[in-house]
């Protein structure tokens, strides 16, 4: 995997968000998609940003990156300790590094329409498969191109051990 892009797709209601995640489950199986992680998050009443669900293919994080993509677009006051996994800044703090700050300040405006997001990063190359298998999406964004390694590398130093 060369690259990985973060797709952010947005939900007015929790069912087709579950359809939609379904769907995305389902293509990482078929290897349509070649998915290296991703979440699916709502906000609370309060604000707190909390997983609902979780996943990872080929060894990832089981949500983690996901997770800390989530963790760079909002405040660590906001992102409850599901999403993230109790990981600190550690992955967050790395990936940083790995995602531009305009791509991050774009997924969070998208992510600022609604309270329930699926997160997704896959292969730069399933892109475009993403944005199919996510239809139910009010509105969807994809961003980066974070280099494979990086990622694994920043996971490792957060005690992850992806491998």
């Amino acid at each position: 995997m060369a690259g990985l892009a973060t797709t952010v797709a947005i939900y007015d209601e929790m069912s087709t968000a579950e359809s939609d995640w379904a769907a995305v489950e389902a293509a990482a199986k078929t290897s349509a998609v070649d998915l290296a992680d991703a979440a699916l998050v709502e906000r609370s009443a309060s604000g707190e940003v909390i997983s609902v669900h979780r996943q990872a293919h080929h060894g990832w994080g089981k949500g983690a990156v996901a997770g800390a993509v989530v963790g760079l677009i909002f405040p660590p006051s906001l992102v409850g300790s599901a999403v993230v996994g109790g990981l600190g800044g550690a992955l967050v703090g790395r990936l940083s590094r790995c995602l531009g700050r305009s791509d991050v300040k774009d997924l969070g405006e998208v992510m600022d329409r609604s309270e329930i997001a699926i997160v997704v990063v896959a292969s730069v190359d399933s892109v475009a498969k993403v944005d199919e298998v996510l239809s139910g999406a009010t509105h969807k964004l994809s961003r980066g191109d974070m280099p494979a390694d990086q990622v694994l590398q920043a996971m490792d130093a957060a005690g992850l051990n992806p491998r």
